[in-house]
Formats: structure tokens, sequence, C-alpha cells
């Protein structure tokens, strides 16, 4: 259950937000969306690949575990990686638009009361006793709103490679050394081949849109998948 209220200083002047990480926070998740944005510094330590999201079509994912349940970036409350994901630090925030009768759309800032990184005595305050935003709050506005504008980019980024037919489905078998087996299925990579065969007319408008970087951050970042695997086999030998 989510209960997302819009934030203000008399109503929530007491609220903090806990900045750890962990399957008590629901950081046990096996991907999350990412944005273009974000790919060069991503695409250091997840394999990036594609999903279908319903009436968003496909969107861009950070792939952090095998199954359902499974985050293999996290241990002991930190991440294992360099980068990550703006989805994960955004933690119990969220941004809206909001548009008056006759008015202009507005955006607002606001917060899952539901989440359990949200409290009134532990982690960082969200308002200054006079009421004005804290330097968290401030940084965490601002990376919604990186989020915001780039979830916009990031669409159209990828009905640009569905519209160039260069994404294709991908079935991922993975043995591990103790013969147990596990298979990712439902999501896309991109079409190398097709890469290959775009004209330069067709690689000059993805340069002038800025689309090159993201499409080869995403080819480079599937070496991550053998990272993925031994953090695999390291988990399963500790559960052992």
């Amino acid at each position: 259950m989510t209960d997302f209220r819009i934030l203000n200083s008399t109503d929530h002047k007491d609220l903090r937000v806990i900045e750890q990480y962990g399957p008590e926070y629901g950081d046990n998740i096996h991907c999350c969306p990412a944005y273009t944005f974000e790919f060069r510094d991503l695409q250091a330590d997840f394999p990036i690949l594609l999903q279908e999201a319903g009436d968003m079509g496909m969107i861009p994912v950070v792939l952090m575990g095998f199954e359902q349940g499974e985050n293999l970036c996290i241990e002991d409350g930190k991440w294992l990686t360099l980068s990550i994901p703006a989805f994960m630090r955004k933690g119990p925030f969220a941004i809206g638009e909001h548009k008056p009768e006759g008015g202009e759309s507005v955006r607002l800032l606001s917060i899952d009361a539901d989440d359990p990184r949200v409290s009134t005595s532990d982690g960082q305050p969200l308002f200054q006793p006079l009421g004005g935003r804290t330097d968290y709050l401030e940084n965490m506005a601002n990376l919604l709103e990186k989020v915001y504008l780039g979830s916009e980019d990031t669409l159209a980024f990828t009905r640009e490679l569905v519209a160039h037919n260069l994404v294709e489905s991908v079935t991922v078998d993975i043995t591990l050394q103790d013969g147990s087996r596990n298979q990712l299925m439902g999501f896309h990579t991109l079409n190398e081949g097709g890469i290959r065969d775009l004209s330069g007319e067709q690689l000059a408008s993805f340069a002038a849109a800025g689309y090159l970087m993201p499409m080869f951050m995403m080819l480079a970042s599937m070496s991550n998948l053998k990272r993925l695997i031994d953090r695999k086999e390291q988990a399963r030998a500790q559960g052992e």
C-alpha cells in the first residue's frame, strides 16, 4: 500500500527519512527503471535491458538479480556497486503534476507516508525549524526533477529504438556451479545487427537527438551479466 501526500512544512515538519537500504525497506527487487541521463554511470555496474511497461511501451531497466525478491547488489544495507540507480535513490519521494482549474500545471513533491523509511524519530529531517527545506530535501527535489524531465527523454529514446527495429527479446539461461539453473525471461535487448545496418543518415539523426551515447552504453552494459552471476554464486555459497 502507498499513501502519497503533498509535502508541506506545516503538516510534515517532524518527518524524517532513513537513508538505508535493505529488504526491510522494499529494496529486494531484481530490476528497476533506468533513465538515459544515468546510463553512463549505470553501465559500469549493471546490465541495462528493456522491458514492456503497458501504455508506456518499452522502458529501460537495470538488472540487479535473476528472480523475484532478489537484489544481489545490496549486502548488509550497503550497495556493492559504484553507482545507485536514481529510482532506488529517490526512496519514498515522488513528483506529480497539479493543474488548478484555469491555471497552469504545477509540479509538486510528495512522500509516501506508508514507506518504512519515513519516520519522526530517525533519519534525515525534511524541514528546518523555521520551515525551510533542509539540504537533504533540496537534493531529493532536484533528483526528482531530473527523473521527471528525464522520463520523457528516455521514452522518446526507446520509441526510436523500436521504430528502427533495434529491439529484440532475450532469454538468459544461467547455470550455476552447483548445477542449478535460472532462466531470465520477459526482457529485451538491443539488436546489434540492426545497429550495424543503420544508414549514415539514421546515425546522424540518432546523434543529433543525443541517442548514440545511451545506445552504446546499453550495449557495453551487458558485460555486467558475468559480474551478476558471480554475485549469485557467492550468495548461494554463503547461504549453504
